[in-house]
């Protein structure tokens, strides 16, 4: 059974590689590109559909029946390897080799301006404890995979199990300085953060008075 998931897992991946390259194929084109019976890609592509992988783009008119067209969505992406921790060392780099410690700090302040302009009307007026699942919320969409909860004294929990760009943070540990400012800013109070991952915790914490 073991053997025959990864068979499947494997194949799977194929045809993502496949409809990455090509934009766009028909399960009879997957079939000849990966020799493997027409019957067995559709099952593949329903399981792949199923989970939001691909989906049907469109049908190709040729003689006799139609055929669909499959694609990717956007959450296949996340299957291909990208390197935006790298590009983004590599430009503070480059802010740091014209501009030095100066110019590094008024980037980051100003992506910290950007963040609260973007993000301070959906919290206000609203209770501390919304405005903190609004804020943990919004990280999630950023890529973080955070939670919220209320401690036994009233105080509120944000909890961030990983960090979109870990390797960054742990070259430039501003950045992190700039994210506990921005919470700050946002919620209009005073922040106690107790553990970064950027520092070998397993987590970033931040308390948050009620």
């Amino acid at each position: 059974m073991k053997v025959e998931r990864r068979a499947q897992g494997a194949t799977r991946r194929s045809i993502l590689q496949l409809l990455r390259r090509h934009g766009q194929m028909s399960a009879i084109e997957l079939s000849d590109a990966l020799a493997i019976g027409a019957v067995g890609i559709r099952q593949h592509l329903t399981a792949l559909e199923q989970e939001g992988l691909v989906y049907v783009c469109g049908l190709r008119r040729n003689v006799g029946r139609p055929a669909h067209l499959y694609a990717l969505t956007e959450r296949a992406e996340a299957f291909f390897p990208k390197h935006y921790e790298r590009l983004v060392c590599e430009l503070i780099d480059s802010v740091a080799a014209v501009g030095g410690e100066p110019a590094v700090r008024e980037m980051l302040e100003q992506r910290r301006k950007m963040l609260f302009t973007r993000l301070a009307p959906q919290l206000a007026d609203k209770p501390r404890a919304t405005q903190v699942a609004i804020l943990a919320e919004a990280l999630a969409e950023q890529g973080y995979m955070c939670e919220c909860e209320q401690g036994e004294k009233g105080d509120l929990f944000l909890t961030q199990y990983n960090c979109p760009f870990d390797c960054v943070a742990r070259r430039y540990p501003q950045i992190c300085a700039q994210e506990l400012r921005l919470y700050e800013d946002l919620l209009e109070t005073t922040i106690e953060r107790d553990t970064t991952i950027a520092e070998g915790g397993h987590c970033c914490r931040y308390r948050i008075p009620a």
